[in-house]
């Protein structure tokens, strides 16, 4: 039970901060979020990857200037499965990340329509330029790394709600820190996904 209120405040904050974004409006997100809540819990068992050697870390620098979040995060990200992916095409990403999924078909609540997980990066990993059909938001929540989206670069930190929009490339690469986030997909988020160099 206490899960099941963690993620539903876990879902709420994740509306919130999205609603007071000026700069992204998703209102599909925001709807697919409101449905969530009558949907039941599934049970998982937890699991932890090899880059969850960061996670410890990544978990204490979530700042507390995001609450509720850094709260709620640290208690979901102990009850999920995490896996590690390579993405299979070494020549173009030789490092490695883990994610986490929340909501989608291997969640706490099941849905076809939008899929919301965690992510951790390794710190010094360069993940090139890739895209992909499914429009996706990121919620930065400690680290940071060098962003790219199509030609425009910037710095993204904690509290930074990024929008990659349908098959917009992108990159992020970080510093001596692992990067930790929340991911979310939308639109079709069982279609392709690409690198660049290697569509």
């Amino acid at each position: 039970m206490k899960l099941e209120k963690t993620l539903k405040n876990f879902l709420f904050a994740i509306q919130n901060n999205i609603e007071k974004n000026k700069l992204i409006k998703s209102n599909k997100i925001l709807n697919e979020l409101e449905k969530l809540n009558s949907e039941k819990l599934n049970s998982i068992t937890a699991s932890r990857s090899p880059t969850c050697k960061y996670l410890e870390n990544a978990l204490d620098r979530i700042p507390n200037t995001l609450y509720p979040m850094d709260k709620l995060t640290k208690i979901i990200a102990h009850n999920v499965i995490w896996n590690e992916a390579e993405r299979g095409v070494p020549e173009f990403f030789k490092g490695g990340y883990a994610f986490a999924e929340i909501v989608g078909e291997m969640g706490f609540k099941f849905s076809k329509k939008i899929r919301i997980g965690l992510f951790l990066q390794k710190p010094n990993l360069n993940y090139p330029l890739h895209a992909h059909d499914a429009k996706e938001l990121y919620f930065i929540l400690s680290g940071s790394a060098d962003w790219q989206i199509s030609d425009k670069h910037f710095k993204a930190s904690p509290g930074f709600i990024i929008l990659h929009e349908e098959k917009e490339e992108h990159a992020m690469t970080t510093s001596d820190l692992p990067l930790f986030a929340l991911w979310i997909w939308t639109g079709n988020i069982n279609g392709s996904y690409w690198f660049s160099k290697n569509p």
